[in-house]
């Protein structure tokens, strides 16, 4: 049987252009996907938001997170492992209440997260010893044409940019896969050049870290 890959065509890359009402959150399970109680939360399956105001279980704070398996009183953060994050205390989860579309993007690479090398060798080592330290922040980058009219969610991009403000990015496949993330992007770019397209760019420095997600 051969093995199904993601294909860089019908791909739609979109930014949150407003937010919803931000839903209190009294606890975190620390899990294999952690589990959120929020009281009559009314989101529904695949809604995307961040964590913001969080105390405690800080390697949420910021974080962009998938709603999945939603109850009344609760959701799951849809592949995220908290097992070895810290104890959660208090927090809010701010849904996205409307997207986006670029249109114009032309490439898309996510970079980053590799780990620094501690260095851990003894006097007895005849062989240099290291172990992983941190991650990296990942990098966002795009490509793109720059659009001909007013673009909202290139707007957007350079709005934040200008403030110091985070945006979040969903990238989605022709399969329905995801990938999410939130991050402070740079002012985009412009190259012009005679007898060709007008291009642009940008990039985007990710919090915390990107979530790849199946289809909804």
């Amino acid at each position: 049987m051969g093995v199904s890959t993601l294909k860089g065509r019908n791909v739609k890359i979109e930014v949150a252009l407003t937010y919803g009402t931000a839903k209190t959150v009294s606890a975190v399970t620390k899990a294999v996907q952690g589990v959120a109680t929020s009281t009559a939360h009314a989101m529904t399956d695949g809604t995307i938001g961040y964590f913001d105001a969080v105390t405690g279980m800080t390697q949420l704070e910021g974080m962009a997170q998938s709603v999945t398996a939603k109850t009344t009183d609760g959701f799951t953060l849809e592949k995220l492992n908290t097992t070895n994050y810290s104890t959660y205390g208090t927090g809010t989860f701010v849904p996205v209440a409307t997207w986006g579309t670029f249109g114009v993007v032309t490439s898309f690479e996510l970079s980053g997260g590799e780990a620094t090398k501690i260095d851990t060798t003894t006097l007895e080592d005849d062989v240099k010893q290291e172990e992983n330290g941190m991650l990296s922040a990942q990098s966002a980058n795009f490509g793109s044409l720059v659009p001909s009219a007013t673009n909202t969610a290139f707007d957007t991009v350079e709005a934040a940019a200008v403030s110091g403000a985070y945006i979040l990015i969903r990238a989605t496949y022709a399969n329905g896969a995801r990938v999410i993330f939130r991050g402070q992007p740079s002012l985009p770019t412009m190259s012009t050049q005679m007898d060709a397209n007008v291009t642009s760019g940008f990039n985007c420095t990710v919090k915390g870290r990107a979530l790849r997600l199946p289809a909804a």
